[in-house]
């Protein structure tokens, strides 16, 4: 890849002479929310909670994964499965209830089905991330009545070019001995808009401290975290087993921009190979121990690991006043080729997951009518869903959807009134004798932005949302390996109903800038996995082997999707204050930031896998081209369990970022970053092997960048 980026962006700067930043600050320009349905919209005019990660605050961030990317932000945790996959979860929702978009629409991967399956989208590409917390099914579908993920690359120049630009940068991390080489070029010829960009990433095994890996033999139920005996990590490093990753990835897009608009393609490759740490397909016949359990498994050398691709091709389309009393149609198309293998530790290729997606999505803005403005739009998804393999524990499904919505908001004076409507049918059609099942499903929105002077401002969102059971909650069937379980699917299930309350107040200030959310979420034929005493009725959860038969001591343990009333409950809260500006000082910007959730189900047990509460302080320093930011997190302890579930410990991470921006017509910027600086032992409560898959140990990221 670097043959083709890097010479590029070199040419492209050579001639650019490079200096110490001015003192003059830099005006930024308004950020918006593309995913939002009115167009210039930024954070604060929304009615529902929304973050946009941009800039230096996506910078420090940047990471291999979009799940660890977005970890440290309000609502947001990562369900990590080992280094090389990462799942997001907001407000304790993840899988079929998060929807990850890339530039709007879907990523059409399988994520979704298991959680050691990466979303096939690179953070380094993106301009900026952003994240609508809670329900957003009217807008988006089904898979999006936890939150929604939007990732917004420049892949298709939607503004001309007028000269060539981009970035070029490398970045070192010790933490994996991780090297990322990356870079971007747009150039302009008249009206006619390209972009490229490409990366490249190699990792070793990921630094984990030590005495980390715990002992499973010594995990059991409702013991606390320090009462677990922990053994030392093999060998002197304290390296994570299988957890190395090799990356690459590459876009290539193309626009015409014109005064009506624009139209663009694009093409993007994914691949990247990663190991699965703690996980292995090879089992003994004689297994002890709980779910989760690795340590007697096959002798093999190595580990499972997945080789994932994706080819993906865009279409989109703006026009401007496209029809009388129409102001504004976009349109959007996306191909994609998707394919994963499961590589055992043999080396020989396993289950081999498929996935070949399209999607289709028209909006229309209509002329205001009065002081009436409105979005209508429709989306279509036809996905062809497949496992071949001993562990395909799904079968092959093709799922289309179809869905139609619209969105009216009412100005009046201060206050802003927002109301939508969607109609969606979802078809699962699968091979074999299973039956195929259809969905009809309605979500309404009615939402307020109220406007309390000139700083301040209180968002309201009541939302009624359903969902329709994805293909593996319907039809699973067998071994589900990367969970340790037998799942079993229910050809029963209904629709899953949400019931959302989100309240938000904004203070924004010339040196305040503070948010707090407080949602209540009730769930109406909740589906979620439970584990059952019927094969061998003993007062204890059933146990099965590979084959599904009924064993006291089986490997898998058997659970069965069901359906039960359930309900959410959290906040979200950040405080920033501009404590001094000063020419000889810089200015000094303290932060607070804090949230928690809350999932239980009607009977009073806890869900399992619940992000705990967070509480964390933060420090932004800036004197002319110096920089620093400053965090420490504290992650309480997660005691409030499901069946099964062991507890987490809590802990401190402290993280520390210095760069050094020298600037002229271009900029280079140096970046020194500190992650986990007190060496904490950090495990994820949200992942399902977070025993055997702790976070990095103390590290040291260096990186060096070059924008044009």
């Amino acid at each position: 890849m670097n043959r083709y980026v890097f010479p590029l962006a070199v040419i492209a700067t050579s001639h650019l002479p490079v200096a110490v930043a001015d003192e003059q600050p830099l005006e930024l320009e308004p950020i918006s929310v593309t995913a939002e349905p009115f167009a210039d919209r930024g954070e604060l005019d929304s009615t529902r909670p929304v973050d946009v990660l941009v800039g230096d605050a996506l910078d420090r961030a940047r990471a291999a994964t979009l799940g660890e990317t977005l970890d440290r932000q309000p609502g947001i945790a990562n369900a990590g499965f080992g280094p090389g996959a990462g799942r997001v979860v907001i407000r304790g929702q993840s899988g079929p209830r998060v929807r990850v978009l890339d530039g709007g629409v879907g990523v059409l991967d399988a994520s979704t089905v298991s959680p050691d399956h990466n979303i096939s989208t690179e953070p380094f590409r993106a301009r900026q991330i952003e994240v609508l917390r809670g329900p957003a099914a009217l807008l988006y579908g089904n898979g999006a009545i936890g939150g929604v993920v939007n990732v917004v690359s420049d892949t298709i120049p939607t503004e001309p070019v007028e000269q060539i630009g981009g970035s070029l940068g490398m970045r070192y991390d010790d933490g994996a001995e991780a090297l990322t080489t990356y870079g971007h070029t747009e150039f302009g010829i008249g009206r006619l808009n390209v972009h490229l960009d490409g990366l490249i990433r190699n990792t070793d095994d990921l630094k984990i401290p030590a005495g980390s890996v715990r002992d499973e033999e010594e995990a059991h139920e409702g013991e606390a975290p320090e009462e677990v005996h922990e053994e030392h990590a093999e060998g002197p490093t304290n390296r994570l087993e299988n957890s190395s990753t090799e990356t690459e990835s590459f876009a290539l897009g193309t626009s015409w921009v014109d005064d009506w608009g624009h139209v663009g393609l694009a093409i993007t490759r994914y691949d990247t190979h990663y190991g699965v740490p703690g996980h292995a397909h090879e089992h003994e016949e004689e297994h002890e121990g709980e779910a989760g359990h690795d340590e007697e498994h096959g002798e093999e050398e190595g580990g499972v690991r997945i080789d994932l691709q994706q080819t993906r091709y865009d279409a989109k389309l703006e026009i401007f006043d496209p029809l009388p009393g129409f102001t504004r149609l976009r349109g959007a198309l996306v191909l994609s080729d998707y394919e994963h293998t499961e590589i055992e530790p043999s080396g020989e290729p396993g289950t081999v997951f498929g996935n070949d997606g399209t999607e289709f999505r028209l909006e229309a803005t209509h002329a205001p009518i009065g002081q009436l403005t409105g979005v209508l739009g429709v989306q279509w998804v036809d996905a062809d869903f497949s496992a071949v393999g001993e562990e395909a524990f799904v079968p092959t499904v093709q799922t289309r959807s179809l869905g139609v919505f619209g969105v009216e908001e009412w100005q009046l004076n201060a206050l802003r009134l927002e109301a939508g409507l969607r109609l969606e049918n979802t078809d699962h059609d699968p091979t074999g004798n299973q039956p195929a099942r259809d969905f009809s499903t309605v979500s309404l929105s009615l939402g307020g932005n109220y406007a309390l002077g000139d700083h301040a401002n209180v968002a309201v969102s009541l939302s009624r949302s359903q969902r329709a059971p994805s293909s593996q909650e319907l039809y699973s069937l067998g071994p589900h390996l990367a969970t340790e379980t037998f799942e079993v699917g229910n050809l029963d299930l209904t629709e899953e109903v949400a019931n959302n309350l989100d309240v938000t107040l904004h203070w924004h200030g010339d040196r305040v800038d503070a948010e707090l959310t407080g949602f209540v979420t009730r769930y109406q034929d909740y589906i979620y996995q439970s584990s059952t005493d019927s094969l061998l009725p003993d007062g204890e959860p059933d146990r099965v082997d590979e084959e599904g038969m009924a064993e006291a001591d089986g490997e898998l343990l058997y659970v069965r999707y069901t359906q039960q009333d359930a309900n959410f409950a959290g906040a979200e809260a950040s405080l920033s204050v501009l404590a001094l500006q000063s020419t000889t000082l810089g200015n000094w910007r303290p932060r607070l930031f804090a949230d928690t959730v809350s999932g239980e189900l009607d009977n009073g047990g806890p869900l399992p896998r619940i992000t705990p509460s967070r509480i964390g302080l933060g420090l932004d320093w800036q004197r002319l081209s110096l920089g620093a930011d400053l965090r420490l997190t504290r992650v309480l302890t997660q005691d409030d369990t499901a069946e099964l579930e062991t507890e987490t410990a809590g802990y401190t991470r402290l993280d520390a970022d210095l760069t050094w921006t020298v600037r002229s017509a271009a900029a280079l910027v140096f970046g020194l970053r500190g992650r986990n600086l007190l060496d904490e032992t950090i495990r994820d409560h949200t992942s399902f092997i977070k025993d055997q898959s702790p976070g990095v140990a103390r590290s040291v990221i260096v990186d060096m960048a070059l924008k044009f």
